[in-house]
């Protein structure tokens, strides 16, 4: 049985401009990648937040590189508007849903797609964006993320480095403009500045429990409370590497529900929702593989313990009541 659910990112429209540009056919209807709107239908997707997503030392310029993936969003989203329509505000959820259609959310990952102004961020506003991250895995004009070793991968936590005085006067406008505050990627530092700059709710899009997987991309205890505090959501990840510590040979359900379970623990049944970061990790090992696996996760909360509203606040309710604060 399908339960409708909204996942706070994915990095599916990177991967349809990649094929794109090298001529390649690509289609967000149908394809080989983890995401495409057939099974997004058959999991029960409610709401599907899209990143644009810009990779600094790749690109010459964040922003031109977010306006080109957001042009292919709006082409796919055009070609396929039978099945898929955009959200600018709650109504346009409401209206999606009447008629059948899965709503899609424009993010930004990478908070320099705006490179420091606010002119900027706000033409990305116009054009459908509701939520944008401070950093993706580098420093830029808006703050840290944690400690990466270029020469080992490994990442450890920067508790000293937040965001830069730039970085808090786009936080400052994104809640004026009605732009979702993302965490995931910052550092330790920065999610404590965000937490001190917004009132209401922000979001961890797609961030799990460093209590289970000692990955600093993951959330501490006291962020959990900090978050929940707030009123604000954390996005359960799929990345193997941010579910369990070591190299697993697989990744279940009932994985999963471990996270979901803790920060239920820490931070109460409000605080945890769904971030796939499906097209954006390898899912080769994972049992929820795709999005139309989606009622095995919810089937396997509820053998934890879960009642279905319980549930149901992980699959979309957490997340819609955290837009409906913000997004209006």
């Amino acid at each position: 049985m399908k339960h409708k659910f909204i996942d706070m990112h994915c990095d599916t429209i990177s991967e349809l401009y990649r094929r794109k540009i090298v001529g390649k056919p690509y289609s967000l209807f149908e394809n080989d990648l983890d995401i495409d709107i057939k099974r997004l239908a058959a999991g029960g997707a409610y709401i599907q937040c899209f990143a644009m997503f810009a990779y600094l030392t790749k690109v010459d310029s964040a922003y031109a590189h977010a306006e080109a993936l957001t042009d292919i969003y709006y082409e796919e989203l055009e070609k396929y508007k039978d099945y898929i329509a955009p959200v600018f505000c709650l109504a346009d959820i409401e209206k999606n849903e009447k008629v059948g259609k899965i709503s899609a959310l424009l993010t930004l990952e990478e908070g320099e797609c705006c490179e420091g102004s606010t002119e900027k961020l706000k033409h990305f506003y116009d054009r459908g964006a509701r939520m944008m991250n401070i950093t993706w895995n580098f420093k830029n004009s808006l703050g840290h993320p944690n400690h990466i070793d270029v020469n080992n991968g490994s990442v450890s936590p920067d508790t000293e480095n937040g965001l830069t005085e730039k970085g808090k006067e786009i936080v400052e406008y994104m809640c004026e403009l009605g732009m979702t505050v993302d965490v995931s990627h910052s550092s330790d530092k920065s999610f404590y500045d965000v937490a001190d700059i917004v009132k209401g709710p922000f979001v961890a899009s797609h961030s799990n429990c460093r209590q289970l997987c000692g990955h600093t991309r993951n959330l501490t205890d006291d962020m959990i409370r900090v978050l929940a505090d707030h009123g604000g959501v954390s996005g359960l990840n799929y990345c193997p590497a941010f579910i369990k510590d070591g190299h697993p040979d697989a990744i279940t359900a009932d994985d999963f529900a471990d996270h979901v379970l803790h920060f239920i623990k820490v931070g109460g049944e409000d605080v945890v929702g769904l971030g796939s970061d499906y097209d954006g990790i390898s899912s080769r090992r994972l049992q929820i593989k795709d999005p139309s696996y989606a009622p095995l996760l919810w089937e396997t909360l509820v053998k934890r313990g879960l009642t279905e509203d319980q549930a149901d606040k992980v699959f979309y309710k957490n997340v819609l009541r955290v837009l409906s604060d913000i997004i209006k």
